[in-house]
């Protein structure tokens, strides 16, 4: 006993990160009421999907088709069905294990992601370019934030841009529209707002309420951070949107595999992606759908439209003043 205390003693306690991904691994082991099945079951369901699964076809409704071998040995083969549903379900429960961050509203959220943008995006083999950035945000949004990346030009050096908001009013109320805070107090309104235009008639033929539900949510996911439960809420609020399309031999920008989850906003496609074995949420990608720009040189970020653009949330934790 005493050899094993000082074992215990000189190993460090695993992450908060290792042991949510542990949790997820266990989560996708056992039935949807949490309970251990006794006995063999004839399909694995969503883990033997995640493990071995081919993508076949995107349907309309966002589901993919897999075929899964039976336990019994010479058993039939059939078709099973994963969809976007499935996936953003798993995705909530995985997310609501996280632990969460609560700033004061005079602290500052720092968020550390890699922008990837080009062809090399989503072609392996073919000109990209990337870079880190480094954002700093008031919880409160009462004073301007920190924008920190490479230079352009210079990638050996950092370069910083004030955060400010120049459409606000001078007086706004605090906490801002926008900031951490707002967001944590808005989001459940604006579920509600976004969900009741989703059940509403099209105002016209050609308007797809979709869309919009689809849209909004995908970039306030991709913007920042979000408490684990309130992503958790948005993953659900998006498993009720129609036309969403997985694509399970999906990678995100660091090529880790994942599954996406995507629609299209008229000339853009919207993609989420999520671990294939843990379903945690890896990062979003912007796809263009229609002309593409014609750059040669993709070290720098172009303007505008026409490119893959994708990101990855690499950390992100409470800080309590902004760097010097």
């Amino acid at each position: 006993m005493a050899e094993l205390r000082d074992m215990y003693d000189e190993v460090a306690p695993p992450s908060p990160q290792v042991l949510a991904e542990g949790r997820a691994r266990l989560l996708t082991a056992t039935r949807e009421d949490g309970r251990r099945s006794v006995r063999p079951r004839r399909y694995r369901g969503l883990l033997a999907v995640a493990l071995t699964g081919t993508v076949a076809t995107a349907t309309a409704a966002g589901a993919v088709a897999i075929m899964a071998q039976g336990s019994d040995v010479g058993g039939p083969r059939e078709i099973q069905q994963v969809s976007a549903r499935d996936v953003l379900t798993r995705a909530a429960a995985v997310a609501r294990m996280e632990p969460e961050l609560k700033p004061r509203p005079d602290q500052y959220l720092f968020t550390r992601s890699q922008d990837t943008w080009g062809p090399g995006a989503v072609t392996p083999g073919k000109p990209k370019g990337q870079r880190t950035r480094q954002v700093w945000e008031r919880a409160d949004g009462s004073v301007p934030g920190l924008l920190r990346t490479s230079c352009w030009r210079r990638p050996a050096s950092t370069c910083d841009t004030p955060l400010v908001n120049e459409d606000a009013p001078k007086n706004q109320p605090v906490p801002a529209p926008g900031s951490y805070l707002w967001t944590v107090r808005e989001l459940p309104k604006l579920l509600k707002l976004w969900g009741d235009q989703l059940n509403a008639p099209a105002p016209s033929p050609s308007t797809d309420p979709s869309i919009e539900a689809w849209s909004a949510p995908h970039d306030l996911v991709h913007q920042g951070y979000l408490p684990p439960r309130l992503r958790a809420q948005v993953f659900e609020f998006l498993a009720d949107v129609p036309g969403v399309r997985v694509d399970e031999n999906a990678t995100d920008p660091l090529g880790r595999p994942g599954i996406a989850l995507s629609k299209d906003n008229r000339n853009l496609r919207q993609e989420l992606i999520f671990d294939r074995r843990t379903y945690r949420f890896l990062g979003s990608r912007d796809l263009p759908l229609g002309p593409r720009a014609k750059i040669t040189d993709w070290t720098e970020q172009p303007e505008g439209a026409g490119f893959e653009l994708a990101r990855t949330i690499l950390e992100v934790k409470v800080v309590d003043r902004l760097p010097t």
